[in-house]
């Protein structure tokens, strides 16, 4: 797996994951974002001096998403990719690179808890 830092290039792919109805059900803000609002947060996000928001590869395909807020990680496992490992190997390398993080999780939402701790990261319920 590769981490690298999200482009503007990548505003599709992230609206797309964002919106996918099953991560919006497992979200702690389950609200459908608009294409406008998400180019938006996107542009003023990697706008920040330090925009930590990151896309993991595994040859060449984007397999998910992290982002670091402060003490905090946010994350997703691309649609097609789910279940196979993919969010605690990038929780890995998330801790590896930034330290251990808090993940804010909703309550349905066990196998996410379950990869942040197996990674060393702490889970608050939501």
């Amino acid at each position: 797996m590769m981490i690298r830092l999200a482009t503007m290039e990548d505003a599709r792919l992230l609206f797309s994951w964002r919106n996918d109805p099953l991560t919006r059900r497992m979200s702690i803000n389950s609200d459908t974002v608009d294409w406008d609002t998400h180019r938006s947060w996107l542009e003023r996000r990697l706008g920040r001096a330090d925009p930590l928001l990151h896309i993991a590869e595994i040859e060449g395909h984007c397999v998910g998403t992290f982002r670091i807020d402060g003490d905090e990680i946010s994350y997703t496992v691309a649609p097609d990719f789910r279940g196979k490992g993919i969010a605690l190997k990038m929780l890995i390398l998330a801790r590896q690179m930034f330290g251990p993080k808090l993940a804010r999780i909703a309550r349905d939402n066990v196998p996410s808890a379950r990869a942040a701790e197996k990674a060393g990261h702490t889970v608050a319920w939501l």
